[in-house]
């Protein structure tokens, strides 16, 4: 609502398109059944859950700020709250916030903060630490991913205690599913200890090793953690966590691999979620640096890859191809672009007329996503059938973030699950974003993006998003080879999981328990 007590038409459209997109999922409404299975049985409460994860390194950090690989993801998740949280079928939620509202022309945002939070240091949350930890991630120094999304932001005040206002300085019907991922810290406190309002608290941390938690016995959630400790250890090897799983030795394995998943089906003490996602796979080509800062050579590149082939071997055929841009149907304002198939004369074309010639290295881990080092083989090959020379080069997972991503000039990456189509186009690609892995800069694309923001009409804010998706495609750094699905492991008698498109597995466990 708004200050004038009317509903805006951007919303009433946007919860209309959220609500018809999440109806054309069969997997949302699966999902939605088995949350309502779930809250149908009684929790028990105690007893330790171990988490096996994959994606840690011994450079990771818990500050907001700067998280991420996946580990720290799942352990925020543990440690922290946001504002607002994506619910299970794409809708926003309460988190701390116990509401919000826009003014009538959404460049000024309300938060009313719930009175019953308190961090796991003792401190009260109040306004003044909301504010705070937004402008951690707004300070000019930052390297948070989310900075670029913010530099909108005119001014954040508390206006009294519980009460934190966004002046914008230009209209943003996107902005409160930014507040999703921003985790509320206690001002004064050192960020990198993981102090926060979560269902757990954490009492060690080995960064590429594990994290243990104990429960919040203040939690503020009516729902309260049933476990009454958590540890998430950090396993890169699939097969590894997996076996963990399968021996008892953990609860949970994140991100199992599609050809692991025969493994499983056949084992009676455990059981599996799957859940499309928006999290994409890609090859990553430093537009800044030669041979990649030539157009010709990156389209020669994006049609010698046999996507397909690609998921139906690394993949087993979970998730979907990916076509070049980082939006997928899980969007609300997605609308389709012309696939780029796989074409060998097409790639020759493209190769030729580039001018370049020599192997071309693609550095790859297959602790960044299952089938990493696999892919770039089926590049390798794919590739040489339009006169390409890829040369894959295997290396280890830890300190890939800090050593290869957007150092090397080729390699494998990927982007977690992205709230918004804003989110999805302003972190990998918006110019003045520190997570622009590519280095493409293109003004005429940040315009796009600042247009989208302010436009409150849908369908033509689907139409720029349009037009951004294709820009990406053809010209930006990006070989997308696929949407990921969220394969993830569980033992038998752990209940109450429910996976979404959003990081479900990560922030869910709070809601779990073991079965009597």
């Amino acid at each position: 609502m708004t200050q004038d007590g009317k509903t805006p038409e951007f919303l009433i459209n946007r919860r209309k398109l959220l609500s018809t997109s999440a109806a054309g999922l069969g997997a949302g409404l699966v999902l939605s059944l088995a949350a309502s299975m779930a809250r149908a049985q009684t929790p028990t409460r105690g007893g330790k859950f171990v988490v096996g994860v994959d994606n840690g390194s011994s450079t990771d950090t818990l500050d907001p700020t700067n998280i991420i690989a996946s580990a720290g993801v799942f352990a925020s998740y543990q440690f922290g709250n946001r504002l607002l949280e994506r619910t299970a079928n794409g809708e926003l939620g309460s988190e701390l916030a116990e509401s919000w509202e826009p003014s009538h022309d959404a460049k000024r945002w309300n938060f009313v903060l719930r009175k019953d939070v308190t961090f796991h240091s003792g401190k009260k949350l109040t306004a003044s630490d909301m504010v705070y930890s937004l402008n951690r991630h707004r300070d000019p120094a930052s390297k948070s991913s989310y900075a670029p999304l913010m530099k909108d932001i005119q001014d954040i005040t508390s206006d009294g205690p519980y009460q934190v206002s966004v002046v914008l300085t230009a209209p943003d019907v996107n902005f409160p599913y930014l507040m999703t991922n921003i985790i509320a810290q206690p001002e004064g406190e050192d960020p990198s200890k993981g102090i926060g309002t979560g269902p757990f608290i954490l009492t060690a941390a080995q960064p590429g090793i594990r994290y243990s938690f104990q429960r919040n016995p203040h939690y503020f959630r009516p729902e309260q953690p049933n476990f009454d400790e958590l540890e998430i250890v950090v396993i890169n090897d699939d097969s590894a966590r997996l076996s963990a799983l399968l021996g008892g030795t953990t609860h949970f394995a994140s991100k199992i691999t599609p050809k692991l998943v025969e493994r499983m089906k056949s084992a009676p003490s455990v059981k599996i979620d799957v859940a499309d996602t928006t999290t994409f796979y890609y090859f990553l080509m430093r537009t800044d640096q030669a041979p990649f800062d030539n157009p010709d050579l990156r389209l020669a590149l994006k049609y010698a890859v046999d996507r397909k082939l690609v998921l139906k071997t690394t993949q087993s055929g979970y998730g979907s191809i990916g076509n070049d841009n980082p939006i997928n149907s899980i969007y609300p304002l997605y609308s389709p672009l012309p696939q780029h198939e796989y074409d060998p004369d097409k790639a020759s074309f493209y190769y030729k007329k580039s001018g370049h010639s020599g192997p071309i290295e693609l550095i790859a881990s297959e602790t960044i996503f299952p089938g990493a080092v696999n892919a770039a083989e089926i590049f390798q090959q794919s590739a040489a059938k339009a006169g390409i020379t890829i040369n894959p080069k295997r290396v280890p997972g830890d300190g890939y973030w800090s050593d290869v991503w957007m150092k090397k000039p080729f390699c494998v990456s990927y982007f977690g699950s992205l709230a918004t189509e804003d989110q999805a186009f302003t972190q990998p690609f918006a110019s003045d974003s520190p997570w622009n892995d590519s280095y493409w800069h293109r003004p005429e694309f940040d315009k796009l993006l600042v247009q989208a923001r302010s436009e409150l009409d849908v369908e033509k804010r689907k139409q720029i998003y349009h037009d951004a998706a294709k820009m990406v495609q053809e010209d930006a750094g990006h070989i997308t080879l696929m949407f990921a699905a969220s394969i993830n492991g569980l033992a038998k008698k752990v209940q109450g999981f429910v996976g979404d498109h959003f990081h479900g597995e990560a922030k869910n466990f709070a809601r779990c328990w073991f079965e009597a």
